[in-house]
Order: C-alpha cells, then structure tokens, then sequence
C-alpha cells in the first residue's frame, strides 16, 4: 500500500511538474546529413553536430527574420547555438550506412522553443528592433472643473488655470520618463523639450489619431504612442476631487494597442490645486510603471511589430481539439507570438493571433499542422482574417 501511495504521488508530481509542461512544448525536427569522417564514431558525432547547428540556424531565422540573423550571427553562434543542449533535450539517430568515403544518418530532434527564445532574450536578440524603442506621449488634460485644457502639441493661451495643468503634465512627464528608462526604453518628454515648436499647425488638432499619428511618429522618430487623457473632477465629498487617468501605448504602425492602464483616484480634502498635486505625486510613479510594465512584456514576447490577424474555424471544435491546435501553433508556427480565445459559440470559434506575417502564409502553415491526427482546410481568408473549417 506505501508502495502505491509512493507511486501515486510521483505520478501526480510528474504530471504537474515543469519538466512535463516543458515536454508540451517541444517541437520535432529531424535532419539527414552526411559526414567524410574516416570512422562511424566520428562521423555519428559530426553528423549530430550538423543537426544541432543547422535546426538551430532555421529555427532562430524564423524567430528573429534572416537580416538580424546574418548582422548578429557571431554572437549566436557563441551565446545560444553553442549552448543547444539547453534547448536541444532529447535526439535520436538512425542507424549509421557507409556509402562510399562517406557517412549518412538521420537525427530526430526534440526542440523546446521556449528555452531557444529564452536564451536569445537574454542576449537581447528576440526584439525585432536594435535601437532603443522611443516612445511620445500625446496626453490630453481636462479641468472639468474650471472649463480648461491643455495638450503640449496645441499652442497653449499661458492663462494661470491652463499653467496648473502643464505643471501637473510635467509631473506626469518626469513619471512616465523614469518608468520607461528603468526598461530600456525612451519616452520623448515633448513639455520640456518644447516640441510644440516642431508641430505644423495642420497638426493642432485635438486628438492625435489615424494620419495625424503617423506623422507624429515620424516626426519624433516614435513608433509608440502614450494616447492618454487625464481629467480633474469634483469629488463626491465637499473640497476633494476625483483625477481620472487613462493612457494606452500604441503602436502606430498599425494603430494597435499593446498595453493600457485605466485609474481613479479620490483626493484628500483641500483647495483644487493642492489636493490634486499631492495626490498626483503619490500615484503617478505607479500608474507609469504598470504601463511601461507592460509595454516591456509586450516588447520581450516580441509581439511588438506584429499585426493582428483573426482567425475563426467553422463548425464544431471539440475543447480538447482546439487546445491542442492552440498549443501547435504556439510551439510550430513561431511567426506567431501570441494567440487569444474571442469568441466560442456552438458552431465556430474565432481567436487573435499576433503574427509576424502576412495572412496568406499564416494560413499555409496552419493547414499544415497535425493536430490528433485532423487538418484545417481553408474557407475563406482576407488581409487581416482566414476562416477554416476542419477536414473531414
């Protein structure tokens, strides 16, 4: 009986453990090579070394494009395929056949992406761009109580109430400045820098979208926006106030927003300017770093520079059907860097994918994954959308 109950909980440890929900993960590749060393030992060895080198090669060609492959391919070379086994658990090779001078044999390869990915974003090699990100916050103030408002890209009237306002962008400025650096990134402070200066006056509009974007991005070399407003209310007590921050980070390639933060605070009892200063400056650090937070999650999934592609099959889908499906396009399809659920009805279910390229090809490599032993065959696809249906 203690024997069982030992078994029983190794069981459980095993099928909950890491190195099992590691195992999911693991890719197959297999590689036939050959090799003019004079003896079968030396040629099983180098044969093994080809594999290794050459999965590795393609798979991080896919994972980070061909250029940022060859412009950074010493570095690889030394910090990730040298250290393969990290990535490369497990690897099978056929029998060895002599033909001739030479040596020939396959290798069947099990590769965990996540530890290839990991290795390379720690050598700064996953995010799909070498400079530092620059980021431009384009935030609009609302004093509802006073009727004022300002926004650093609209030439500004200097009247004492709009002057609150632009000391409190400041502050917000300076937060969101140290929030961004602590990750790498580089948030553009337009207030101090005096960008308004640089601003056609085609672009005083009030708010900053779709063409007007772009131009900002440009301009300031930015492809990430903070589109933001910020509101100062009456509270519901007597002499407090209510401040309402909302920002999202957008990325203005493709007018897609990758992170946001949306926040409501009630101030201490006191005249407008005082209470909302002193609460500004107890929350703007916080508020700033959960959105670089995420920002910075989104860079490291490398999820930024990607488009948004919806994806629905037809018909019924099993729930441990498309689990698995989910799970292959995850671990094969490594263009795509994230995918979320959106939708699920009786008849179809539909998803998100972030995808680092066109439609057309997207759904070339899903109709190639076995998922169970089933295939997707395609119904219809368009620039940012493919339905699917199962094969029968």
């Amino acid at each position: 009986m203690r024997f069982a109950l030992i078994v029983t909980a190794a069981l459980i440890f095993f099928l909950n453990s890491p190195a099992k929900a590691q195992q999911d993960e693991l890719i197959d590749r297999t590689f036939s090579g050959v090799s003019k060393q004079t003896t079968p030992q030396g040629a099983k060895r180098d044969i093994q070394d080809q594999a290794s080198q050459k999965v590795s090669e393609d798979l991080i060609k896919e994972l980070i494009g061909e250029e940022r492959f060859a412009k950074n391919k010493s570095l690889i070379q030394s910090r990730v395929i040298r250290n393969s086994q990290r990535y490369i658990p497990f690897a099978k090779t056929s029998e060895i056949a002599q033909e001739g001078e030479e040596f020939k044999m396959s290798v069947s390869l099990k590769v965990s992406l996540r530890d290839l990915k990991q290795l390379l974003q720690n050598s700064a090699l996953l995010n799909e761009n070498d400079a530092i990100p620059v980021v431009l916050p384009v935030i609009t103030w609302s004093d509802k109580v006073k009727g004022h408002s300002y926004r650093w890209w609209i030439p500004s009237d200097k009247t004492q109430d709009q002057a609150f306002l632009v000391k409190e962008a400041r502050l917000v400025e300076d937060a969101l400045r140290g929030a961004f650096q602590k990750n790498n990134f580089y948030l553009v402070k337009p207030i101090e820098a005096g960008l308004i200066a640089s601003v056609p006056s085609d672009f005083h509009s009030e708010k900053v979208s779709g063409e007007d974007a772009q131009f900002f991005a440009q301009m300031f070399n930015a492809p990430l926006l903070i589109d933001g407003q910020i509101s100062l209310h009456k509270g519901e007590k007597e002499n407090n106030y209510r401040i309402e921050i909302r920002m999202t980070a957008l990325q203005v390639s493709n007018s897609r927003a990758i992170a946001d933060v949306s926040r409501r605070y009630e101030t201490e009892s006191g005249t407008q300017e005082a209470a909302i200063d002193r609460k500004l400056r107890e929350v703007a650090e916080a508020t700033a770093n959960d959105l670089s937070s995420q920002v910075l999650e989104a860079w490291q999934r490398g999820s930024l520079n990607t488009s948004v592609i919806r994806m629905k099959i037809t018909g019924h889908s099993p729930l441990p059907q498309t689990e698995v499906l989910k799970e292959k396009i995850r671990s094969q399809i490594t263009q795509v860097k994230n995918i979320r659920e959106r939708l699920i009805s009786s008849d179809s279910v539909s998803f998100e994918l972030d995808a680092s390229i066109p439609a057309a090809e997207l759904l070339a490599k899903i109709e190639a994954l076995d998922v169970n032993g089933k295939k997707l065959a395609k119904v219809s696809e368009g620039r940012d959308e493919i339905v699917l249906k199962w094969a029968p």
